[in-house]
């Protein structure tokens, strides 16, 4: 252990916890699209979906407290908790210019899953129009993670995870389109249907 220990494993608990959430989205359009038809089973993805949501959150947790161990860049509770509050000598500890903006983006993500995971939970309880809101922002979410993991760190200069980053964002953005095409092609099938049914 050196005194940049902390700071190598919180980067690599924060690329382990993009990676569980970039699955979990993807499960997620799995599930509702069907693409894996006939040989998948709902039930199966529909847990795998919950218990990635859930993990998603942990990793960021261990994300976070690997950071608050850090005594070498020293952020403090508030810094990694607070938009905006990240102190001038921290910043320039953790990169420089660009990093206050970086943090921002993960701190309103680390409040976005929260909200995510917790309508999940209260699916039962709440509006499903307003819960199916909520839940789309999830790719909000991915969004505002990877902006972040760009951000922030000397590792994305390394190819070899530009790449890795590269294919899986390809993988989620293809099935996104995926999902988006079929909820449309849905949508007209209805649309026709309904005016065949008016006549």
């Amino acid at each position: 252990m050196n005194e940049h220990s902390y700071w190598y494993l919180s980067r690599a608990s924060g690329i382990v916890a993009w990676v569980v959430l970039a699955a979990t989205c993807l499960w997620g359009i799995l599930l509702i699209t069907r693409m894996l038809k006939p040989a998948d089973r709902p039930a199966w993805l529909l847990d795998l979906h919950r218990y990635l949501g859930v993990l998603s959150i942990v990793t960021t947790v261990v994300h976070i407290l690997l950071l608050l161990g850090d005594k070498w860049m020293a952020p403090t509770f508030k810094e990694l908790f607070v938009p905006g509050a990240l102190r001038p000598a921290t910043q320039e500890r953790m990169g420089g210019a660009g990093v206050g903006a970086a943090m921002n983006w993960g701190i309103y993500a680390l409040y976005l899953m929260i909200v995510i995971q917790v309508s999940s939970w209260m699916m039962k309880r709440i509006p499903k129009k307003i819960w199916h809101a909520i839940h789309l922002t999830s790719y909000a979410l991915f969004v505002m993670v990877t902006i972040h993991g760009f951000m922030v760190g000397s590792d994305t200069s390394n190819m070899v995870l530009l790449l890795t980053m590269a294919g899986i964002i390809g993988i989620v953005a293809f099935s996104l389109m995926a999902r988006i095409l079929q909820g449309r092609a849905k949508r007209i099938q209805r649309a026709e249907a309904n005016a065949l049914a008016g006549r």
